[in-house]
């Protein structure tokens, strides 16, 4: 049986042209390297979205995805290196080639990042695509190598937390549940405040259903899965809860 922690399905658009305020960039090394590190499906996108209103600024990425960058996040194909951007999308981290170093680490349920990741991948890396249920029944998915996935989503935060670097854990589904809070923590680690307070009622309130796709299912993907393909999953859960209650209380 999958584990519950953190469990929670969501969606969210990539379309940020509508905004709620004025984004703009930085000046030239106005920004630290400060990483925005999330396991692929983690909710990477609606995040940044939220700290770009929150602060007033773009923020980068090292990916340079045009789609994104047609969809409102100008500065994702700025040269985060240049200091211009708040924060910089990455979902992975190498210690000895890393140049990002401060990191806000949004951690997701791994069994909500491997659903996310394989929608976007059968809907042709659309960043929200959903699979259908036959899709779910194929080997494509059925003998997915979870054991592989659950590793890496352990490796990243782990390595992270024990990098020596200052981190900050957001736990996507205490994102979903009350953004204000959670955001309250984001810009102090980032030490970038505006009025962000004034953007409530277009963030949170019924304007805010723009950016939601309701993902809801008849079916859970994961019956088709054997349990003994998901003890890794479990394992993985358990030890970054043990190792986040460990560092960050």
């Amino acid at each position: 049986m999958k584990s519950s922690i953190f469990f929670s399905v969501a969606c969210f658009s990539v379309e940020a042209n509508v905004r709620c305020g004025d984004i703009r960039f930085g000046d030239p090394g106005q920004f630290g390297p400060v990483s925005l590190t999330s396991y692929p499906g983690s909710g990477n996108t609606w995040v940044r979205y939220l700290i770009e209103e929150f602060t007033g600024y773009y923020t980068g990425s090292v990916y340079h995805d045009g789609k994104l960058f047609k969809g409102g996040f100008k500065g994702e194909i700025e040269d985060w290196s240049e200091g211009r951007v708040v924060i910089t999308k990455s979902h992975t981290y190498r210690p000895k080639e890393n140049a990002l170093a401060d990191a806000i680490m949004l951690i997701r349920n791994p069994y909500d990042c491997f659903l996310s990741e394989f929608n976007r991948v059968i809907s042709g890396a659309d960043h929200t695509g959903k699979a259908e249920t036959k899709d779910f029944m194929s080997e494509r998915w059925v003998k997915n190598e979870f054991e592989k996935y659950a590793g890496r989503w352990y490796r990243l935060y782990a390595n992270l937390i024990n990098s020596g670097y200052d981190t900050l854990p957001i736990i996507y589904e205490d994102m979903k549940a009350d953004p204000q809070k959670e955001m309250e923590k984001v810009v102090n680690f980032l030490d970038v405040r505006t009025d962000y307070e004034s953007k409530y009622e277009c963030l949170f309130g019924e304007n805010s259903q723009r950016f939601k796709r309701s993902s809801g299912r008849d079916v859970d993907p994961y019956l088709f899965v054997n349990e003994e393909h998901l003890k890794p999953v479990n394992e993985a859960i358990n030890n970054l809860s043990a190792l986040l209650k460990k560092t960050h209380g």
